[in-house]
């Protein structure tokens, strides 16, 4: 039998390039494995995130150090989500979010790989806390337009909090942003599933 992708991505190592860029790496790995609920793995990933600041500090590089220590509280965070700690998870991941909005917004990251605010969004709906959620749904979207997460998750969190208008809204955006894109995912079938039923 082959390798499934949790055990593939669990031993497959980062080919260093320059710390920032492979700090991106680890922190895709370090969400993935958390939502996985593969602690273990994620806690691998996280060192790195810390090793990688170290590194970038050193050079004396505060800009990117603080982008690494952003991804880092987020990847801890989601990890005590995983874990069952629900308050200490949101303070990490509000404290992610908050640094990421006052940090300088350099070319580079001007198009977030994941923006913490939708992260935060993302926790918060998992959490049964819509409301909240959907206001950082909002701001992030307001900071980075047209994502699908942040479409989609925002339609959820509209929806589950009982706001059916504003829901069948983003559900729209997000309908009308993959209109031509190659295949069709399980959010863009939920959202037409929805739509039609009104």
């Amino acid at each position: 039998m082959g390798m499934g992708t949790k055990d593939r991505w669990s031993t497959e190592r980062v080919r260093p390039t320059a710390p920032a860029a492979d700090a991106i790496t680890h922190f895709t790995r370090a969400i993935g494995f958390a939502k996985l609920r593969d602690t273990a793995n994620a806690g691998k990933e996280i060192n790195a995130l810390q090793t990688l600041r170290e590194e970038l500090l050193a050079l004396k590089d505060p800009y990117w150090a603080e982008q690494v220590d952003i991804q880092h509280k987020a990847a801890m965070a989601w990890v005590a989500h995983t874990e069952g700690k629900g308050t200490e998870a949101l303070k990490l991941m509000r404290s992610a979010a908050d640094i990421e909005d006052a940090s300088e917004k350099h070319v580079a990251m001007e198009n977030r790989l994941w923006p913490m605010r939708e992260l935060l969004g993302e926790m918060l709906l998992e959490l049964n806390q819509p409301g909240p959620a959907l206001k950082e749904f909002e701001k992030s979207l307001a900071e980075y337009p047209n994502r699908m997460r942040g479409f989609y998750g925002a339609a959820k969190a509209a929806e589950t909090s009982g706001n059916p208008q504003e829901a069948a809204e983003y559900y729209k955006k997000l309908v009308a942003l993959t209109a031509k894109a190659d295949s069709e995912k399980k959010e863009v079938q939920q959202a037409k599933a929805f739509l039609a039923a009104r």
